[in-house]
């Protein structure tokens, strides 16, 4: 569940706008978000392996230090703390106000709406894990069986005779060209931000029963499942609504629900929409402090770790990480945390890719309960088409490439600064 919630949020109800400014052919789009689902379980298996040989929580803060060391594994740390998981936190409150103001016919400031249900999110996360852990589940099925509805209504509508009589939405082209233009990679970054949330579970190990599987089973299952979903809803989006009419927009879901059902019930299923994007909230209030708190061990950054049971949340960092959302939510639009952060999180997640090979050759004799399938082959994979994703972010996109360099140069002095206050021993 935690997995899946981290995954469904805001990105595939605003990605395919984006998209379609430089894309025209919808085959082209159906595979971009194919080859998405398939580099995110490939990623899964890489994630896998590490957790199951080096199980403790920090996800890729964890396996890069051991793999390229502490400065990397810092860095990473670095971007998840602040950034990594507060700046979606941020974005998924900003679509839960606007979508509640229009259903709602409510003109409420959308900083206000966001703010109340971060903290509220946090706070009910402050609680106890249990309390929590329900609270994830019941929201995520509900999230689920949301989707499910409305991909059968979709295709139901779009079956139906009445609509199929209207001129078809699908638009084709020179499919090749497409896929070797660079709006088709710098499309991926939407991608890969809309499937991120795949390593869930890996930043949370020491909450798990039974890691050595259980992390195996959470990512593999969940980011199946996402995939499924994604490209049902992609498809009924593509069919549903003119490329024109969706081009540009964020709001996706309204526009293809209107056209599908009518206004009326397009604002009803835009507002269960936005409603379940609370457990988005949920979720990455639930993984991002545990990251906190992991990396907090080893530096001691702030001041607390030493009053708090290890069997309740960590509240201290939540209460952190609920600030810097906040800030983030007054400060940053959607571009920025699509852009900047979907570049550096894809340089952190190729780079635990590598690790894999790396930590094969490093540590042969670790044991390694569970493997990654058809090795080298599929941590090769991964790495080459991130990296290929990169180099059009830096090439078509440089000040968001350069946003992402000076954050990390800002992390470098931070750590440079953290180890020389350090005590020698």
């Amino acid at each position: 569940m935690i997995v899946i919630a981290n995954m469904i949020g805001v990105g595939i109800f605003t990605s395919l706008g984006f998209q379609l400014i430089e894309l025209s052919d919808y085959r082209a789009i159906l595979i971009m978000w194919a080859l998405g689902g398939f580099l995110a379980l490939a990623g899964t298996f890489c994630y896998s392996e590490l957790s199951a040989a080096y199980p403790r929580s920090g996800g890729e803060y964890h396996f890069l230090n051991i793999s390229f060391g502490k400065l990397l594994g810092f860095l990473s740390a670095w971007t998840s703390m602040l950034v990594g998981f507060a700046a979606p936190i941020a974005a998924a409150a900003h679509a839960f106000s606007k979508y509640t103001n229009a259903s709602l016919g409510l003109n409420l400031s959308p900083i206000l709406i966001g703010a109340t249900l971060i903290i509220l999110i946090s706070i009910l996360q402050s609680i106890n894990t249990s309390v929590g852990t329900q609270f994830q589940i019941y929201f995520t099925i509900g999230k689920i069986a949301l989707i499910i509805l409305f991909i059968i209504g979709g295709f139901w509508m779009i079956l139906d005779n009445d609509f199929s009589t209207q001129k078809t939405n699908l638009i084709t082209g020179d499919l090749m060209d497409q896929i070797l233009s660079p709006g088709f990679w710098i499309g991926s970054i939407f991608v890969s931000y809309a499937y991120s949330g795949w390593n869930a579970t890996t930043y949370i190990i020491d909450d798990i029963k039974n890691p050595k599987k259980n992390v195996l089973r959470s990512t593999v299952f969940g980011t199946i499942v996402v995939s499924i979903l994604y490209l049902c809803l992609n498809y009924i989006f593509l069919e549903s609504s003119p490329a024109i009419e969706m081009a540009g927009k964020e709001e996706i879901g309204f526009i293809a629900a209107k056209n599908l059902f009518g206004s009326k019930a397009g604002l009803v299923i835009s507002a269960a929409i936005a409603f379940f994007l609370i457990s988005s909230v949920s979720a990455m209030t639930i993984v991002g402090p545990r990251v906190l708190k992991r990396v907090n061990q080893d530096y001691k950054i702030f001041n607390f770790g030493k009053n708090e049971d290890e069997n309740n949340p960590p509240r201290l960092a939540i209460l952190i990480q609920t600030v810097i959302s906040v800030l983030i939510l007054t400060t940053s639009s959607f571009d920025f945390i699509i852009t900047s952060m979907g570049f550096l999180l894809s340089i952190f997640s190729t780079l635990t890719a590598a690790s894999v090979i790396i930590l094969r050759v490093k540590e042969p004799n670790v044991v390694r309960p569970w493997k990654v399938p058809l090795y080298p082959i599929i941590p090769l994979l991964y790495c080459f088409f991130n990296f290929w994703v990169i180099y059009y972010i830096i090439i078509n996109r440089p000040i968001s490439a350069l946003t992402g360099f000076v954050f990390l140069f800002c992390g470098f002095i931070t750590y440079y600064f953290l180890n020389k206050s350090k005590p020698k021993c």
